[in-house]
């Protein structure tokens, strides 16, 4: 057994039954060789016959606890031991997921945080619940911290031990203002009994790349959830993951690093879908600390949401800047102070710099992630380059800029730019002065034809040298002559854009496409998605086709790392095949997300059943499809063993006028949590098995009288589901 955790308790040792120095008398001695061998033979001799419990806490590696250890475990165990089986039993801790499973262990407990009233009883035993209850202030005050603790075990003990002497009102609000701005340094005994603890879980990170991951986290704020692609684009910029052949290997690469830190607790997966991940905030705190020099230079990240943050790092003295690396704002301001803050200039009325800066005032500065919306004042204008030389990660992605100013030529040691989501129309003849950019990301959410200017990428960036990722995804359909200024670059790794013609699609298959829009495309019946990558579609992770004439989809190769399609207004779809060797799911095994709309001569999504990594479904306003999945197909694929529906999270089903069922059989929904149900008049039936009512299901939007109108040979299935309406 294991007790897995983020939070570990005291190290247990029943001394009783383990006395290391009565074994070591009478055994020890009879033995002349190896000490080692001594110590595990002498402890495999004294307990073998013996009932005991053993406590290990805090497991970072398996240990063979037979061989290395000489414990006996229940297979040693044999009648002529004395005649009797003897109870041998090992409990464990670890934060380390992988250790369990090394060790082999029988029962895992996973030791979740505490919820709010256990977290107040905890924090009132350690914090002297006497004084709490003294004063009202006070315990409001103390609730308040005890929140700050977010419920984790190790942070309530510790700092509820340094409120108990507090035993007035402005001591608990000082504490509080304290914990708020992370200043360790005013609270006695925090950074060596709490940091430092929960610091032995990024000690032990497998790498010093790992470590940098998890810190890189910390640029997102408090209690914000990191969408899990902006993070591992993030490493990616940063250099953390570097070496790769396509944007399908980093992306392998990121998830496999965010598996590694959530098996060590120090980053949690958010939903079910697991498409965000989040910092416990306590962990957070921790990271900035690591980061800080454990306190010494608490200015060198410099992450902040608000006016009022702002004001605070704006009172710091001219040589604290200059070990500043790091800067992060993302949040509303009503004002220019946010280049106020940077410039450390007057700002007019236009939001540009009213007087030169005469040095770089942040010298050092390597990274600035800027995402903000000014209340009163959409445009921002960005002329501060000068001000930070250094910068390698400029980050302005949703910043309300509608240009880059000529001075950005003076960061030549930038590898990373990325304006998506932005204003800019056009882009400036010195970014070619960039010679270390890598990274250039200009997207946009939406592809709007009519409005969307032709906006001249590439001609400004194609003669970069050592430029390798250019995502252009939903910007601006490109020329031909555009993209044969990259084919012959062997450096470029990734590129994402919207196709519109035939002749850019004939050069596809030539690029390492990473995302790519079909749009408006008329005169092509068939599209083989081998064709839209090179090496066989290799790298390519999403597709989107909309407003196209396709009549078929042939998947002729299996394209490994596409995650997500969306097919939209393909009103001559009828088909979507694959070569008869061929299983779906050897095609599309990493897919999760699958979205059709207005597709009306496509009658089935029979293809979709077996899917191994398939969370999310939607279909949306298909005429013909009178059942998703077809009972012919079904029943030649139930001798195949294989599971249905296995990762299906998420089900949405709209405006499906002429859909009779689902499935005429029951299909098993193993972890499907959330289901969407409207305008399918004829739907009679949903095909759930009885395990449903054992299974993850969390919420249900459906029309009430479709709901009331459906029918049910298990009743005890409608009165389960009929709670999550």
């Amino acid at each position: 057994m294991l007790i897995w955790g983020s939070s570990m308790s005291s190290i247990w040792w029943f001394q009783k039954n383990l006395n290391l120095r009565s074994f070591k008398k009478k055994y020890l001695k009879r033995w002349d060789c190896n000490p080692l061998i001594l110590e595990k033979n002498g402890i495999f001799e004294f307990l073998k016959n013996k009932n005991f419990l053993l406590l290990l806490d805090d497991m970072w590696k398996a240990v063979d606890l037979h061989e290395t250890l000489g414990i006996p475990l229940p297979h040693h165990q044999s009648p002529e031991d004395g005649g009797q089986r003897c109870k041998h039993k090992v409990i464990f801790t670890t934060r380390e997921d992988d250790v369990c499973a090394c060790m082999k262990a029988h029962k895992k407990i996973k030791v979740e945080c505490l919820d709010e009233e256990d977290a107040w009883h905890i924090f009132k035993q350690h914090a002297n619940e006497e004084i709490i209850n003294s004063n009202v202030v006070i315990k409001q005050l103390a609730r308040k911290v005890m929140k700050k603790c977010s419920s984790l075990p190790l942070a309530l003990k510790v700092i509820g031990r340094a409120m108990s002497n507090m035993k007035t009102p402005e001591e608990w609000s000082h504490m509080l203002r304290s914990l708020i701005k992370m200043d360790v340094k005013t609270v006695t005994g925090i950074e060596e009994s709490l940091f430092h603890n929960l610091k032995i879980s990024y000690d032990n990170l497998v790498s010093e790349t790992l470590q940098e991951c998890f810190l890189c986290c910390a640029q997102w704020h408090e209690d914000e959830r990191i969408p899990v692609l902006d993070l591992i684009e993030h490493w990616i910029g940063c250099g953390l993951i570097s070496d790769f052949g396509n944007m399908g290997e980093a992306f392998d690469e990121g998830y496999s690093l965010i598996a590694k830190l959530n098996k060590a607790c120090l980053l949690e997966l958010e939903f079910d879908d697991k498409d965000y991940v989040k910092l416990h905030d306590v962990i957070r705190d921790m990271a900035l600390w690591i980061v800080s020099e454990c306190g010494k230079k608490k200015n060198k990240w410099i992450v902040c949401g608000s006016d009022d943050d702002l004001k605070q790092f704006s009172k710091w003295e001219a040589g604290n800047w200059q070990e500043t690396e790091l800067i992060s704002f993302k949040g509303i301001l009503s004002n220019n102070s946010l280049l106020k803050f940077l410039s450390d200039q007057n700002i007019d009325e236009k939001g540009q710099l009213s007087i030169a800066a005469a040095s770089p005032r942040h010298p050092n500065l390597q990274i600035l992630f800027m995402n903000c919306y000014v209340l009163g004042n959409p445009e921002v204008v960005i002329n501060i380059f000068p001000l930070m030389i250094s910068l390698t990660h400029l980050n302005l992605s949703g910043t309300p800029i509608e240009g880059l100013p000529k001075e950005i030529r003076v960061l030549v040691n930038l590898r990373y730019l990325n304006i998506s989501e932005t204003e800019i129309q056009s882009l400036p003849s010195e970014l070619k002065e960039l010679k270390e950019l890598k990274y250039f990301l200009f997207r946009r959410k939406y592809f709007e034809p009519e409005s969307s200017p032709k906006v001249d990428v590439l001609a400004r960036i194609s003669m970069l040298p050592k430029l390798q990722v250019v995502d252009l995804y939903e910007n601006t359909c490109l020329e031909e002559s555009d993209l044969r200024l990259l084919m012959d670059r062997n450096k470029i790794k990734a590129i994402s854009l919207i196709v519109d013609s035939d002749k850019i699609l004939g050069l596809l298959k030539h690029l390492p496409t990473w995302k790519i829009r079909l749009h408006d495309m008329q005169d092509m019946h068939t599209l083989q998605l081998c064709d839209l990558s090179y090496k066989h579609g290799e790298g390519l992770m999403e597709l989107y086709i909309d407003y196209c004439g396709y009549e078929e989809l042939l998947i002729n190769g299996s394209v490994v790392h596409l995650r997500r399609i969306s097919l939209d207004c393909l009103w001559n779809l009828k088909q979507i095949t694959w070569p008869a060797e061929k299983l779906p799911s050897e095609c599309f095994p990493r897919l999760t997300s699958l979205d059709i709309d207005t597709c009306n001569f496509l009658r089935s999504l029979s293809w979709v059943l077996h899917l191994p990594c398939l969370r999310r479904l939607g279909v949306e306003e298909c005429s013909a499809m009178e059942e998703l999945i077809d009972h012919a197909y079904q029943m030649q694929q139930a001798s195949s063993g294989l599971p249905t529906f296995p990762s299906l999270q998420v089900l949405r089903i709209v405006s499906m006028e002429n859909l009779v069922s689902l499935s005429t059989d029951p299909l098993d929904f193993p972890v499907l949590s959330k289901l969407t149900l409207f305008g399918c008049p004829k739907l009679k039936k949903l095909p759930f098995k009885s395990s449903i009512v054992n299974n993850k299901f969390k919420y249900m939007l459906i029309n009430k009288k479709m709901w009331e109108g459906l029918e049910w040979k298990d009743t005890t299935i409608r009165s389960h589901l009929d709670k999550f309406l």
